[in-house]
């Protein structure tokens, strides 16, 4: 039982109303992540459920810490949204047994690397001092300036790479030269030469002469090794037994009785420039194996960059493990795989889960690992259990229950098979996310010692804090809301809007106006006022950063009045702003395109939204008496965590055992699916059988992406 991990000791977080403010706090980040999705919509979530849960905690030092545990718990939160999940959603609705036993088992283990990343990121800023955190934030942001770098090169040298080949981000991103396995691999390489250039800074390039005669002589013994192999003729069958087509060439089409594909289409388990430029191959991996050995050899990666280290590294080692190389022992079932033709990023969050396990308990860190087992278990329990209650409430009036012919019971139960059932889902798993921070707080709270209050701010320190507050007001914001600018184009493009034009012949025609490069005031002589809309929106909002730097340099000197003078005060209007304006955002976002069934998320989260800002300007106390007493730091002293977390994984094993089997079990009894001949399989995602998924639809060379 969970309650045996509290203490007697009664802090705040163990209220009942903590655990709803936390739950809907998440609730309401989750609904709108639904909407914007990925890494950037998760972000916000767990930013605002770690702002709700530190200032529901009592504790006057985490409160000041609120912006620590907003900008790691956003980080942490937002791993999981690079996982792909809707064709494990779908194969728990399949009919397919062993497809649906799947389904819930992945559902769980989706759930469960989201939870225990977020819970992870938001216990490490309870767990660790405010310098260890501030000195964690300097190689995190030459983390984000290399991504960035990443963001503007990668286009550009994959239309380099690609000789013509024309691709898109969308239904054509296999053709690019970069693709793999539809995952995010680049982004944990460049992580580690973030890590790498951090660390040769920090050094002051002590022993750099090193790096490129390590570069220079990996990539030759690369060079030279792939020339050996290839005189020798050892290549071909060496490549040959690294390699696998990601699909099924010997795949019959049901219809046509004949082989459906083309054994030559199909893609295959290395990145797409293996093909073709197989003779750059030898010295690249040996250049990699170069700069690794260097920095093995002589990097430090102080201010806990060896974090990035441990959690880059884990993914792209688990990457490697599982669908690039384990899967040739599997390819008569798809190879290991979970979602295929999807994204394989599972397996590098599986890495990053267990680089940063590992890097937790080797740096006395033991708390924050328990912390993510216990919230990852929360998370698996609630993806796979909130997807189960959807099935039974959806069940009331079923298509798939109901015989055709009983077409009164149909009509009648209508509307309600049509809701937005997956909103449902998204906003329900979001609050049981909330619950599993809600218990972190609650545990840590009466776990983890005191730290006396902190009167000065180093200089260091203000870097961070200013820093921080950009990243969760505005940058947040802006990965978000910069996506609607897509969106109302897109939607008043497909809108009756005309404009009328001379034809050659000098009559006139009504055609439809694009929504397109607007000017500003179309002044004489001012043609540089001329940006996408795209653009105007990065130019307000490099505005509005300056603006928000200016007045945070200028609040360090001198306070200004709009701050509250306590940290439970400024935390409140941290939350409330960022919560309003992703509101409001959200809402801009779906209005263009407003459909009734848009109800059930937009005015729900609204809802949402009013009442967690009522229970948190309420709720929480500036003085709270556990925390006043003069023997307060004798009630909170630093209590091992070993025990607890062994005893996490046994529970966490056994949860998805029993829960997965009941889920799976259930759903079949009420649904009486039938025969596999007469299932639906073109609907549904199914993992396994003669017509599984990855065999009927995989991703083909000369077809849209799936």
């Amino acid at each position: 039982m969970l309650t045996s991990l509290f203490t007697s000791t009664p802090t705040p977080s163990r209220r009942l109303s903590t655990f709803v403010t936390v739950g809907l706090s998440l609730c309401i980040g989750w609904g709108i992540r639904g909407n914007f999705g990925h890494e950037y919509g998760a972000a916000f979530a767990g930013c605002l459920a770690a702002i709700t849960g530190c200032l529901l905690s009592g504790r006057p030092d985490w409160r000041e810490k609120v912006l620590y545990f907003a900008f790691f718990g956003a980080i942490g939160w937002g791993f999981g949204g690079s996982i792909s999940y809707m064709q494990v959603i779908s194969s728990t609705e399949s009919g397919h047994a062993p497809s649906q036993f799947y389904g819930y088992v992945a559902l769980f283990y989706i759930g469960f690397l989201w939870a225990a990343l977020g819970g992870a990121g938001t216990a490490l800023a309870a767990a660790a001092d405010k310098s260890t955190l501030t000195r964690l934030t300097k190689p995190i942001w030459w983390l984000f300036a290399t991504w960035y770098v990443l963001d503007l090169i990668e286009d550009p040298v994959a239309n380099w790479l690609q000789s013509g080949i024309a691709f898109d981000h969308t239904w054509s991103r296999h053709k690019s030269p970069l693709y793999w396995f539809d995952a995010d691999y680049l982004p944990a390489f460049f992580a580690l030469l973030a890590a790498g250039l951090y660390d040769t800074w920090e050094q002051r390039f002590k022993k750099s002469f090193w790096l490129p005669l390590c570069f220079l002589g990996g990539a030759l013994v690369g060079l030279v090794g792939q020339w050996v192999l290839q005189k020798t003729g050892v290549s071909p069958s060496l490549a040959a037994a690294l390699t696998y087509t990601l699909g099924d060439p010997t795949y019959i089409d049901p219809e046509t009785n004949k082989a459906a594909f083309d054994a030559h289409n199909f893609l295959n388990n290395w990145p797409q420039w293996f093909g073709d430029y197989p003779q750059h191959i030898g010295w690249f991996i040996g250049a990699v194996l170069g700069i690794t050995f260097y920095f093995y050899r002589f990097g430090k990666f102080r201010d806990s960059a060896s974090l990035i280290v441990y959690m880059a590294g884990g993914w792209l080692v688990s990457f490697l493990i599982f669908p690039v190389l384990g899967s040739l022992f599997f390819t008569s079932i798809g190879g290991l795989r979970m979602t295929p033709p999807r994204s394989d990023d599972w397996a590098g969050i599986t890495g990053v889960f267990v680089g940063m396990i590992l890097w937790m308990r080797r740096n006395g860190y033991q708390s924050v690992a328990f912390a993510s087992v216990v919230c990852g278990t929360i998370g698996g329990l609630g993806f796979s259990g909130i997807q189960w209650i959807k099935q039974l409430l959806m069940a009331f009036g079923s298509p798939r229950i109901l015989p055709a012919t009983d077409t009164h019971q149909l009509a009648l139960w209508a509307d309600w098979q049509q809701q937005n059932w997956h909103s449902f889902l998204e906003q329900s798993y979001g609050f049981v996310n909330g619950i599993a921070i809600a218990t972190l707080f609650a545990i840590l709270a009466a776990r983890l010692p005191l730290s006396a209050p902190s009167s000065q701010k180093t200089s260091a320190e203000k870097w961070a804090l200013g820093g921080m507050t950009l990243f969760v007001l505005l940058g947040i914001t802006y990965v978000n809301l910069f996506k609607n600018v897509s969106e109302w184009g897109e939607r008043l493009n497909q809108e009756v809007w005309t404009q009328a034009i001379t034809l050659s012949d000098g009559s006139t025609e009504t055609v439809p106006a694009l929504w397109d490069v607007p000017y500003l005031g179309r002044l004489p002589y001012i043609d540089f006022l001329h940006f996408t809309p795209e653009g105007w929106f990065r130019l307000t909002w490099l505005l509005l950063v300056a603006l928000f730097a200016f007045l945070i340099r200028r609040h360090f000197k001198e306070p200004l009045a709009l701050f509250p003078k306590t940290w439970l005060g400024k935390g409140q209007l941290l939350l409330l702003v960022l919560l309003w304006v992703m509101i409001i955002g959200n809402f801009e976002r779906a209005l263009v395109g407003w459909h009734p069934s848009r109800l059930l998320t937009e005015w729900v989260i609204t809802v949402n939204a009013m009442l967690v800002s009522l229970l948190l300007l309420t709720l929480p106390r500036e003085h709270e008496p556990i925390f006043d007493s003069s023997e307060t730091f004798s009630h909170f002293q630093h209590q091992s965590f070993n025990g607890l977390y062994k005893k996490a994984w046994i529970r966490a094993l056994s949860t998805v055992a029993v829960v997965s089997v009941f889920f799976w079990s259930t759903n079949r009894f009420i649904y009486a699916y039938p025969p596999y001949e007469k299932l639906d399989k073109k609907a549904y995602f199914t993992r396994f059988g003669p017509e599984a998924t990855w065999r009927s639809k995989p991703n083909l060379k000369n077809a849209k992406h799936k």
